[in-house]
């Protein structure tokens, strides 16, 4: 009752805290380019800032990305970290999509209790050369606003606030150019994103979002992840639905780097788990456990928006000039992925000696050791000196032995392969034949704010949960954890001399901070491309105020 209370009492405080809040984050959501072909890579930047006033207090850690269609159908789906001045990340465009607009869609969890008005949505044209359909077209929906608008800004920095000096406007193919750019405002550093790519690929972009045109309640149904990633759901009755109040809930991630999250469910029944640094799809087993209640069920909400949205639909135009373009963006991304395909980042699992989440246990009991026994149940009794096994009224209990006298006041956790198992029943069900080891840590464990007697965990042979009947309660979730940051496609920035280099962007640079006191060099490679490019640069100062600086040169 002492952890449910205090439990209990750190939610309290945290809506308290929220309702104190102003209600608003702002993002501002950017792309490297606007045209692209499907199966290219669209690099972004969202800058961010957090509610006004809310000091130095931690907000919104995790941004939610998705490309969409206009109507809002899911394509591609992106969680990445964010910090207190923004995120840059990457989405693959799916192969075979229609021709026409789509957009990119920005909101942190927070922004979900305003709905999608909350959210920002910036378009992308996307072309596909080998299907001939393109998006229908419809000119109903929202109306597209300026970024300044965004940022909440009445106006934006004029370009001239930002010199910028290159060694001439024409320069060879596969040559370095050198820009140096100096912030002329004093005290208001900005930040910006820098992209280079050929004249027009940068155009037809429009900003959309209205804003949150309702108040936050009370006590709001999403809470924003000030502590990293996050999963939500409910403990309820499943006979009646009605909510479960301080159920144990246990999450387990399975893998190869095994790990176990615990807590209470709220008086609502309501439960929250934080995976801050947890990166790739992982598979969690989910399942729950009170003492009043036998038929208790799960539900887990969903990590990204589902709400219905309706953005315009513009048609392509065909003329000569954006054939033209078209043509060459096809066969430079066909090149491109032919000579540099996609790396994939692969999250790194340490299987180091096999440890589970409490290292290296007290004592362990190897069962081929000793004479085989018919039943788990004797193991316990005959070979596990640190193991009481209590019977009274017909009802079996594990009882850890040790030198802390509250080991028989908390009952212990009971695990097989590292996925928590509350029916002692089915665990002593379990043939010993399947069991390779019992690992115990007979002292009080605290994992989230469950306090347990001790650990017992068994590992099996074959890793395989010792064909358990698992709870019923139990669900298996295959979860998205944040997005691993892209993965350079020539690497270390070298290009060999005897492969074409046909890049649609030249460069991107998602952040880099200017100050009036000093100036900034960036340095990109020419392509084998000859042509009109420009350099496009957008950023944001201290104040939140918006700057656009376009620098145009040739490719002789």
């Amino acid at each position: 009752m002492r952890y449910r209370t205090i439990c209990t009492s750190l939610l309290l405080g945290i809506a308290i805290v929220i309702t104190a809040q102003p209600r608003q984050e702002n993002l501002l959501l950017l792309t490297d380019r606007g045209h692209y072909m499907s199966g290219e890579t669209i690099e972004h930047r969202v800058f961010y800032r957090k509610p006004a006033g809310s000091g130095e207090a931690d907000w919104s850690r995790v941004l939610y990305v998705e490309l969409i269609t206009p109507n809002g159908a899911p394509l591609v789906q992106s969680k990445i970290s964010l910090d207190a001045a923004g995120a840059a990340g990457r989405i693959k465009i799916p192969e075979g999509l229609s021709s026409g607009t789509y957009y990119l869609k920005a909101y942190t969890r927070w922004q979900r209790n305003c709905g999608p008005e909350g959210f920002v949505y910036t378009s992308v044209r996307i072309y596909d050369s080998f299907n001939e359909s393109a998006l229908l077209v419809d000119s109903s929906g929202w109306d597209p606003v300026s970024a300044q608008q965004l940022l909440l800004q009445p106006d934006m920095h004029s370009d001239g606030m930002l010199e910028c000096y290159m060694e001439g406007s024409t320069f060879g193919t596969r040559k370095a150019v050198v820009m140096e750019m100096e912030w002329k405002v004093p005290d208001a550093p900005i930040d910006v994103t820098i992209t280079v790519s050929k004249t027009g690929l940068h155009g037809n972009q429009e900003y959309f979002g209205t804003g949150c045109l309702k108040d936050v309640p009370e006590a709001p149904g999403f809470l924003p992840e000030n502590m990293g990633l996050s999963l939500t759901g409910q403990a309820v009755s499943s006979s009646n639905g009605m909510p479960a109040p301080y159920a144990t809930i246990y999450l387990t991630m399975l893998g190869t780097d095994r790990d176990l999250f615990c807590n209470y469910s709220d008086s609502a029944g309501r439960f929250f788990f934080s995976f801050p640094g947890y990166s790739g799809s992982r598979d969690l087993f989910v399942s729950t456990y009170h003492a009043e209640y036998s038929d208790l069920e799960l539900l887990i909400d969903r990590d990204f928006s589902q709400d219905v949205i309706q953005l315009p639909s513009y048609p392509v135009r065909m003329n000569d000039s954006l054939t033209e373009t078209i043509t060459e963006m096809s066969v430079n991304a066909q090149i491109s992925n032919q000579y540099y395909p996609e790396q994939i980042a692969e999250p790194v699992q340490d299987s180091a000696g096999e440890l589970l989440f409490y290292g290296h246990p007290m004592s362990t009991v190897y069962f081929d050791d000793f004479i085989r026994l018919p039943r788990l149940e004797e193991y316990f009794i005959e070979v596990v000196p640190q193991v009481s096994v209590r019977k009274s009224q017909g009802i079996t209990r594990l009882i850890l032995l040790g030198e802390h006298p509250d080991l028989e006041i908390y009952p212990p956790l009971l695990m097989i392969d590292g996925v928590a198992i509350f029916d002692l029943e089915a665990v002593l069900a379990v043939s010993p034949r399947l069991i390779e080891r019992v690992e115990i840590v007979n002292a009080l464990y605290i994992r989230g704010n469950v306090t347990f007697g001790g650990i017992i965990s068994l590992i099996s042979k074959n890793n395989d949960l010792g064909y358990i009947d698992l709870p019923s309660s139990g669900l298996l979730v295959n979860y998205q954890m944040l997005d691993l940051p892209g993965v350079d496609t020539i690497q270390n920035g070298v290009l060999d001399p005897r492969l074409p280099d046909v890049r649609n962007t030249l460069y991107w640079n998602p952040g880099l901070k200017l100050d009036s006191h000093q100036s900034e060099c960036i340095t990109f490679r020419t392509s084998d491309l000859k042509g009109a490019y420009e350099i496009l640069i957008r950023g944001t100062d201290s104040t939140g105020k918006f700057l656009e600086k376009r620098v145009p040169f040739r490719v002789e």
